[in-house]
């Protein structure tokens, strides 16, 4: 019967795709807003503006929800660093991984939320098969373009002496700590501090004589939500010692 009703309100609220994405839009704001264990089924279906029985339609477990979040977040980033290389005709290796640095700091308000998503993924990958697996995806994904671009310098001689997914991996590490620093809101570390001090070690990494060419930042658009805080872990207590011998 809910599964029914489900398809009813899928019909009457218009495209599968449409509804979809809204709920992983209200899932990605609450969970990175409140953590993955304050959140409610109920709670995304009343941001999205639809029924719990349609979330579960879509989503088979809160797992899924997370991942599937995720993966819709980090589509639309790779999308606006596809719009925004090809909008300025960026095409040589400097060109090329002075943006991949900047997709990988959170530069804006969206990047700020796939972060927060991604600390929740990251936490949960060690007690799950599927997570992990998941998480292994979601890096190999980021991965790639960094591998390519220096294997693409190599060859033009723009970069040289180096080993394209060292660096890579290198960089991804480097990336994921200055983003730690600046969601913490680390002192003495701002976003233009830490573009600079990734260019700079990374052009060491790759043999490049010169400074990347960075594009303006961009608008970071309207502020994320605050994220509300964690309420402390229960501690267990021990058990009692029996007073028999």
């Amino acid at each position: 019967m809910k599964k029914q009703s489900a398809q009813a309100e899928e019909a009457t609220a218009g495209t599968s795709g449409g509804a979809r994405e809204g709920i992983l839009q209200a899932a990605l704001e609450l969970i990175a807003r409140d953590g993955f264990d304050g959140v409610r089924i109920a709670d995304i279906a009343a941001r999205a503006g639809v029924s719990s029985p349609l979330v579960h339609y879509h989503f088979a477990d809160r797992e899924k929800l997370l991942t599937d979040a995720l993966t819709h977040s980090l589509a639309r980033a790779e999308a606006r660093l596809a719009r925004r290389t090809r909008h300025a005709h960026r095409d040589t290796p400097a060109e090329r991984l002075a943006d991949l640095v900047d997709f990988g700091l959170p530069l804006t308000h969206d990047d700020v939320l796939e972060c927060r998503l991604w600390t929740e993924l990251e936490s949960r990958s060690a007690g799950s098969a599927e997570l992990a697996a998941t998480l292994g995806e979601f890096r190999n994904r980021v991965l790639r373009p960094f591998a390519a671009v220096v294997e693409d310098g190599l060859e033009t001689g723009d970069f040289r002496d180096c080993d394209p997914d060292e660096v890579a991996t290198v960089a991804m590490a480097l990336l994921d700590g200055l983003t730690i620093r600046l969601l913490t809101g680390a002192p003495a570390l701002d976003l233009a501090d830490a573009r600079r001090l990734a260019a700079r070690q990374l052009c060491l990494a790759v043999g490049y004589r010169g400074d990347l060419p960075f594009q303006p930042l961009p608008d970071p658009g309207p502020p994320p939500p605050p994220r509300a805080p964690q309420p402390p872990a229960r501690r267990r207590r021990a058990p009692r010692a029996s007073a028999r011998l």
